[in-house]
């Protein structure tokens, strides 16, 4: 439930309030999210709106009408967990808002709850968002937290099941009251996801370290467009397909000679090993799997929530839209904003992936 309070009137008249729940939030632009300060509290647009009404005591409200509220949000709370949506980012406990909502951590923010709650309760660290789920029936996936592993590759069956059941250990310790999207099947799921994006993975760690020599140290302007296509035909020679994000990433790496997100994701170097390949692409892949619940569970409001800024500045820069289950596959729309491709990269981009190129 959000509470709205005034907090002055003219002529000191009583302050007023307004309760509502069930609530969408306006998911938040790149713009926003390059310029908030995440770990020192965070000002950003605030828009809100379907809201039920419960309680009011504004005279002339009419409860069976939907409140819209657009204000600013200023709050000292850290918004260190960034909660990745259909269409954006929000802090993390506003992108699940819907008793729907589904929230799918990776290891770090895992890592961060343990550390922060015990039994429910906070431990003493400084205000952030994830506080709001103290003592929340939350719905929260542990599953990619099993898919990464720790050992930088793919993991083993035995070492899958290790590491979803130290997931489930650390939220039921932590959180309590959330409730674990886990199962008597839930192991058999996560193998067989395993299982489906391995050979995958093996084609895109492949395709990485091909190029990341040659892309190690920032591209001259006029070596882009030759990069550009070079890039292009390592992907089809093995086997990626082009309208993917880790294709896109690693354009954007060569037309942006200044540091970007897609940089920062996948730390080219000149000896570049199948294990950095593997850290990149799990990243990756965690947006891959958030598309996919997106796609095939559009009821479930599914929030991917990292900690980790580049991976969601990226996400908002690649714009994906128009996601929808298309037989036993998805089907999504990049648009990419300027920061990730320019525009006319990102016009040449799709029109190359249209021609099936």
């Amino acid at each position: 439930m959000f509470v709205y309070k005034e907090q002055e009137r003219p002529g000191g008249s009583p302050l007023r309030t307004i309760a509502f729940t069930d609530v969408d939030i306006r998911p938040r632009t790149y713009e926003e999210l390059a310029a908030a300060k995440l770990h020192a509290g965070i000002t950003i647009p605030l828009e809100m709106y379907n809201g039920r009404i419960v309680e009011t005591d504004i005279e002339g409200i009419d409860t069976s009408k939907y409140a819209h509220i657009t204000a600013t949000l200023v709050s000292p709370f850290t918004a260190k967990a960034i909660g990745l949506v259909r269409g954006g980012w929000l802090p993390s406990a506003l992108a699940a808002t819907r008793e729907t909502a589904v929230i799918l951590p990776d290891r770090n923010i895992i890592t961060e709850i343990a550390g922060r709650f015990d039994s429910g309760k906070k431990v003493g660290r400084d205000p952030d968002f994830l506080d709001l789920f103290e003592d929340d029936p939350v719905r929260i996936n542990p599953m990619l937290f099993a898919m990464e592993g720790n050992g930088r590759t793919l993991p083993t069956p035995e070492a899958a099941r290790a590491q979803l059941e130290e997931a489930v250990a650390k939220l039921r310790q932590a959180l309590p009251a959330a409730t674990l999207m886990v199962g008597p099947g839930s192991i058999d799921g996560l193998l067989g996801v395993i299982e489906d994006v391995r050979p995958g993975m093996a084609r895109k760690q492949a395709f990485l370290r091909h190029v990341a020599p040659i892309l190690a140290a920032p591209v001259a302007r006029r070596d882009v467009d030759r990069r550009w296509q070079e890039t292009l035909e390592a992907a089809k020679d093995f086997g990626v397909v082009q309208a993917s994000l880790v294709v896109l990433a690693v354009l954007s790496t060569i037309v942006n000679p200044a540091r970007c997100a897609a940089k920062s994701l996948l730390k080219f170097h000149t000896a570049y090993s199948h294990a950095d390949a593997y850290n990149a692409l799990s990243d990756l892949q965690a947006l891959d799997v958030l598309l996919y619940c997106l796609a095939f569970f559009p009821e479930m409001h599914t929030q991917l929530c990292t900690a980790d800024r580049n991976l969601a500045l990226f996400w908002v820069g690649a714009n994906a839209s128009d996601i929808v289950r298309e037989g036993k596959g998805i089907s999504f729309t990049m648009t990419p904003h300027d920061a990730v491709l320019p525009e006319r990269y990102a016009e040449r981009w799709a029109a190359e992936v249209k021609a099936g190129g």
